[in-house]
């Protein structure tokens, strides 16, 4: 069972806010699992996709499907732009210790 995202949570996602209240350090796995969370989504978003293509193609007058389909689009794409959020997040606070210890960040 994956961790809450505590610190993603009490930001509010804000990497300026986290930073300021980060405790420990942003090691490079927490960046990579949230880009492995966010890349687990994109199947599933493909497949959507092609479902309301689909339907929007084959079938223009099922009204309740196309609208069903795109109701599971959204659902989709707001648990993906989430994952996204978390990935950037912690890579900004990363970032921004990355400012306080050398004083510059990577290139």
């Amino acid at each position: 069972m994956p961790r809450e995202a505590r610190l993603f949570n009490s930001s509010e996602g804000s990497p300026v806010s986290g930073f300021l209240k980060l405790r420990a350090n942003v090691t490079p796995r927490w960046i990579e699992n949230a880009r492995s969370s966010r890349k687990r989504f994109e199947p599933e978003i493909d497949k959507r996709l092609r479902r309301i293509k689909h339907l929007r193609k084959s079938r223009p007058g099922a009204k309740v499907a196309i609208k069903e389909a795109g109701k599971e689009l959204r659902a989709a794409l707001r648990q993906w732009e989430v994952a996204y959020a978390k990935e950037i997040f912690y890579r900004g606070v990363r970032i921004l210790l990355e400012v306080q210890r050398n004083g510059s960040s990577p290139r």
